[in-house]
C-alpha cells in the first residue's frame, strides 16, 4: 500500500506541475492560441494511438508495472529535454513524445489500483493522485511567478523518476491470454487455434474487451463526450484567466481548487456509488460539468472562476469513480490496462483532438462563449448516453483472471 501511494501521489504531482500550464507554456515559446490548439491535437492524436498500444503491451506482453516504468522514464526525458536551446520544431516534437508515453501513466496506474484492491476503495487510493496534483499545481504557480517555467521540467522529470521507483515494488496479476477471452465471448475461431498464439485477433486486447464487455462503447461515448468540453476548458481555460488579468498563480490556483475538492469528493464518492449507483453519480457529474461550463461563457472575473472550479472538482471526481469502477465491473481483471487505456483514449485522446482543433478555432474566431457553450452542450449529452450506458448499482470488484 505504501509503494502504491507513493505512485499514485506521484503521478498527480507529475501532473500539476505541467499541465495546468501548457497552454501558457506554449503561448510562452511563442505559439499563437491557434497554434497551441493544433499542437495539443497532434498529442492528442499520438495519444489516441499510443494508449491502446501501451495497455496491450501491458496486459499481454511486459506487465502493468514494468510498461509504466519504461514509459515513465521516457516522457520525463522528453520534458526534461526542454531544458535545452531547442528551435520551434524540436520543441514540438518534445511536447508529443511526452504526450505519447504519459498517456500510459493514469490508465496502467488505475489497473495496477485496482487489480491490487480487487476492484474496492479504489476512491481512497485515487485520492491521492488529486491531493499531489492540486498541492504541485498551487505550489508550482508560486514557484514559476518568481522562476519562470524552466521549473516544470525538472519538477516532472523528479516526479516521474518516483514513480518509475514506486512502480518497481508493485505486485501485477497474470498475462492476458487473449484467445480465452474470445472464446468466453463466442467469437473463437479456427483461426486462432491454427495460430497457437495471441495475436490474431483484431485491435489486438482492445478488440477483445469490447467484445468481452459490449455496453463498453456505450461507456466510453459518454465519457467521450463530455472530455471534450474538460478538456476545452483545461486547455484554453487558463488562456481566458490571463485575458482577463490573472497571473500564473491564478492559473494554478484554478487547477490547484480543482484537483484539492476531489480529495474529499473521492472519498465520498465512493460510497456514494456503493449506495445510489454509478449511472446515478455519472450522471450527476456530467450535468454540473455542464452548468460549470456555462458560468464560464459570463464569468469575466479571474477569481469567480476559481471559485467556480470547486464544482468541476466535486464533479470529475465523480467522472473518474464512474469509469473506473464501471471498467472494474464491466472487465475480468487482467483485462484491466486495456479498459482503462480505452477510457484514456476516448477521454483524453479523440476528445482531446476534437476539443482542441475545434476548441482553438473556436477561442480565437468566436471567443470563449463558443467554446465553452459547446463544451456545456456536449455535457448534457453525455448525461443522457451515460444514463442509460452506465450499470444502475456497483457489484463487487473485476472477476478473476482466465487462468
Amino acid at each position: 500500500m505504501i509503494a502504491l501511494r507513493v505512485l499514485v501521489t506521484a503521478l498527480g504531482v507529475a501532473l500539476g506541475v505541467i499541465f495546468p500550464f501548457i497552454s501558457v507554456i506554449l503561448a510562452d515559446f511563442g505559439f499563437s492560441p491557434s497554434e497551441i490548439g493544433f499542437i495539443s491535437s497532434l498529442g492528442a492524436v499520438g495519444f489516441t494511438i499510443a494508449v491502446p498500444v501501451w495497455g496491450h503491451l501491458a496486459d499481454v506482453r511486459f506487465g502493468r508495472p514494468r510498461t509504466l516504468q519504461l514509459c515513465g522514464l521516457a516522457g520525463g526525458a522528453a520534458i526534461v529535454a526542454l531544458l535545452l536551446p531547442l528551435p520551434p520544431l524540436l520543441i514540438v516534437v518534445m511536447f508529443l513524445l511526452f504526450w505519447i508515453f504519459e498517456s500510459s501513466w493514469q490508465p496502467l496506474a488505475d489497473a495496477i489500483t485496482v487489480n491490487a484492491l480487487r476492484g474496492r476503495d479504489y476512491a481512497r487510493v485515487r485520492l491521492f493522485t488529486s491531493l499531489g496534483f492540486a498541492v504541485a499545481a498551487i505550489l508550482a504557480g508560486q514557484l514559476y511567478d518568481r522562476t519562470g517555467y524552466a521549473s516544470a521540467f525538472v519538477l516532472l522529470g523528479a516526479a516521474a523518476l518516483v514513480m518509475v521507483v514506486a512502480a518497481s515494488a508493485l505486485p501485477d496479476v497474470a498475462r492476458a491470454d487473449l484467445i480465452a477471452h474470445r472464446r468466453a465471448a463466442g467469437v473463437g475461431t479456427e483461426h486462432d487455434q491454427a495460430a497457437g498464439g495471441r495475436r490474431t485477433f483484431s485491435f489486438g486486447s482492445s478488440g477483445v474487451a469490447l467484445r468481452v464487455a459490449p455496453r463498453l462503447g456505450l461507456v466510453l461515448l459518454a465519457s467521450g463526450l463530455l472530455h471534450v468540453g474538460i478538456i476545452s476548458g483545461f486547455t484554453f481555460l487558463s488562456l481566458r484567466i490571463e485575458a482577463l488579468g490573472g497571473s500564473p498563480g491564478d492559473i494554478a490556483l484554478a487547477s490547484g481548487v480543482s484537483a484539492g475538492t476531489e480529495v474529499p469528493a473521492m472519498l465520498v464518492m465512493g460510497a456514494v456509488a456503493a449506495r445510489v449507483g454509478l449511472r446515478a453519480v455519472f450522471t450527476v457529474s456530467a450535468l454540473l460539468y455542464a452548468a460549470s461550463m456555462f458560468s464560464w461563457t459570463i464569468i469575466d472575473v479571474p477569481l469567480a472562476i476559481v471559485a467556480s472550479r470547486f464544482v468541476t472538482g466535486i464533479a470529475f471526481s465523480g467522472v473518474v469513480v464512474g469509469v473506473v469502477m464501471t471498467i472494474a465491473v464491466l472487465l475480468p481483471a487482467d483485462l484491466q490496462a486495456t479498459g482503462q487505456a480505452l477510457f484514456q483514449t476516448t477521454a483524453f485522446g479523440l476528445a482531446a483532438v476534437v476539443a482542441n482543433v475545434i476548441g482553438g478555432l473556436l477561442y480565437e474566431t468566436a471567443g470563449h462563449v463558443a467554446l465553452f457553450g459547446m463544451g456545456s452542450v456536449l455535457a448534457v449529452a453525455a448525461a443522457v448516453v451515460g444514463w442509460f450506458a452506465f450499470p444502475v448499482r456497483r457489484p463487487p470488484g473485476p472477476t478473476p483472471a482466465i487462468p
